[in-house]
């Protein structure tokens, strides 16, 4: 059966790299913690102290509700909730509403995806200070910072425009202030300021330069033998051996949620060869127990033309995930 192994330590460097920068951190654990398992990567987070997490939906807040102090859902029910819940608000629309008390106010900055802009940024305050919802954070999210563009900027100026009009509401109106959240992973270290608290997804796993792999992939054998020269394997004999070579497969396939491939792909050790199944695929090399898939996912990527957080995020929830001290 295979294995997904997890590696404490490389995280809690990740999270350390990240502290530098600043303290206060949003982990972004959504859809199953980007692959790696919810549960057992919240129980790393709540080891390391982190207090406040980011989830997809009410469904994964549930699974880690008595684990932080405050969970933000970014894409919520309207309908009440526990207290340590707090509903990520995207649009003018959702607020009216919205029945939970405790919200975020997600700002559209420049990536017109979703979030309130800025134009209704008036009624949006009017409609909280009436309602009596408890403002506990305002953010927006940035569509360009992986890569060298003037977007980057762009949005961070609107954004503490935003957050300038915002706290002269609150201070008008005798409101709280909220907190203020806008790094993302790729823009921790390109921000003149980085606001009250960041909020990193795929640099707490590893997935981008700079940062240490959470995620090991490990295989057991199902079989041995030798495939003799001028032989085939798998569907469609993709691969013919042009002499005697001994192979091994193991169980792991593309039903586990790795990509599917042809004509094989790199591995940690060895190489797959052939075409993948759906169950298992078949390597170079007598092994005798497992077989590495990858130990760093940025190498394992550059076998299809995808990114970290496609590999990761569909990695099976099936398989087991086992914390590596």
């Amino acid at each position: 059966m295979a294995t997904v192994y997890l590696h404490k330590q490389n995280l809690f460097d990740n999270l350390n790299k990240i502290s530098k920068i600043n303290p206060n951190i949003l982990a972004v654990i959504k859809d199953n913690a980007y692959g790696h398992g919810i549960i057992s990567f919240s129980k790393m987070l709540k080891d390391y102290g982190i207090k406040k997490v980011c989830v997809k939906n009410n469904n994964e807040a549930e699974i880690v509700r008595n684990y932080f102090e405050e969970i933000i859902i970014f894409f919520p029910d309207t309908k009440r909730s526990a207290l340590n819940f707090s509903y990520c608000i995207n649009s003018l629309k959702q607020l009216k509403k919205n029945r939970h008390p405790y919200i975020h106010l997600k700002i559209d900055t420049g990536m017109h995806r979703n979030g309130i802009l800025p134009e209704e940024i008036d009624e949006v305050m009017e409609i909280i200070k009436n309602k009596n919802y408890e403002l506990r954070g305002v953010f927006s999210h940035f569509c360009c910072a992986d890569e060298i563009s003037n977007d980057l900027f762009i949005q961070y100026e609107r954004f503490k425009d935003v957050k300038k009009r915002i706290e002269t509401f609150c201070k008008k109106n005798e409101m709280k202030f909220p907190y203020f959240h806008l790094a993302n992973s790729y823009a921790l270290d390109k921000l003149p300021d980085t606001f009250d608290y960041v909020r990193p997804g795929i640099a707490i796993y590893g997935g981008i330069e700079g940062y240490k792999p959470v995620m090991e992939l490990r295989a057991d054998v199902l079989s041995n033998r030798i495939l003799k020269k001028g032989w085939g394997c798998g569907y469609n004999k993709t691969f013919i051996s042009n002499k005697d070579i001994e192979i091994t497969t193991v169980d792991v396939g593309y039903g586990d949620g790795l990509p599917y491939f042809k004509n094989g792909c790199r591995l940690k050790y060895t190489e797959a060869i052939g075409k993948i199944s759906m169950d298992s695929m078949i390597v170079k090399g007598d092994f005798d127990k497992e077989v590495v898939v990858f130990d760093d996912v940025k190498e394992f990527v550059k076998n299809f033309d995808t990114i970290t957080y496609d590999i990761l995020v569909k990695i099976s929830p099936r398989i087991k995930r086992i914390i590596k001290e």
